[in-house]
């Protein structure tokens, strides 16, 4: 088997059978899907798609992505969230390279959807990250905000992958207090003190270089919602470091 799709779910029942839809037609059955315990028909609808499903409780991110990678069988891995998508012209591209190609690794963009339209500015845009890679050749470090380390040559693909995020406010900041939640234990780990100043200078800094620097103007309203929200998440990572010391 050449190629093996992996996915970490938690509670993505609406999302999961398009996921994995996008990628069955061009890789069989050969997709992973690790649950993290959901409460909702995420397994089940996966496990009826033919997915390979696992359980694992939640550590951290890349944990449980390189767990899902260890349960591929593929040579080359595919890692997508469940509210991703691959497009046909990215499934044309993945296969070319995938055959003889002499590099480890791929960078692959990602367009992402934001509440309800695709956010081009406010620093999502442009968003490309290792989201392929030759099976032994790579693994995921870090424990909120993970990336692929690769051993070996990194190429990049021209077609990008999509990502319907939060579709409303509420759906962002329930992300907020998930992500700050991680975010915190990691920072707190490695022996980050609360500093008061930085509780208000970071969300001040965020917004300023989302919506100015990184012309978040540009996507209107959801330029300003979404700089906004992004500086009450740095205000939030540091008070629960400070709820934690």
């Amino acid at each position: 088997m050449k190629l093996s799709v992996t996915i970490i779910a938690l509670n993505e029942e609406k999302n999961i059978r398009r996921c994995v839809d996008s990628v069955r037609a061009f890789i069989g059955d050969v997709v992973v899907v690790v649950d993290t315990r959901s409460s909702d028909r995420t397994a089940e609808i996966a496990k009826k798609l033919g997915a390979r499903v696992f359980k694992k409780k939640f550590d951290n991110f890349a944990s449980q992505k390189n767990f899902a990678s260890q349960k591929a069988k593929g040579d080359w891995i595919l890692s997508l969230d469940a509210d991703e998508v691959i497009p046909q012209e990215l499934v044309l591209e993945i296969e070319k390279v995938t055959t003889g190609s002499d590099v480890d690794a791929y960078l692959i963009p990602r367009r992402n959807i934001i509440l309800g339209a695709e956010i081009k500015h406010t620093r999502w845009s442009p968003d490309k990250h290792i989201w392929l890679w030759r099976k032994h050749k790579g693994k995921w470090v870090g424990d909120v905000h993970e990336e692929v380390k690769v051993d070996g040559k990194v190429g990049e693909l021209k077609s990008a992958k999509i990502h319907y995020q939060e579709k409303t406010v509420k759906e962002f900041l329930d992300m907020i207090n998930e992500y700050t939640e991680h975010e915190a234990r990691e920072r707190a780990g490695v022996g980050v003190k609360f500093n008061i100043f930085c509780m208000f200078y970071d969300p001040m800094l965020t917004f300023v270089r989302r919506f100015v620097y990184k012309r978040g103007y540009l996507d209107g309203w959801r330029g300003f919602v979404l700089s906004y929200l992004m500086a009450i998440y740095r205000i939030t990572t540091w008070i629960k470091i400070w709820e934690r010391q």
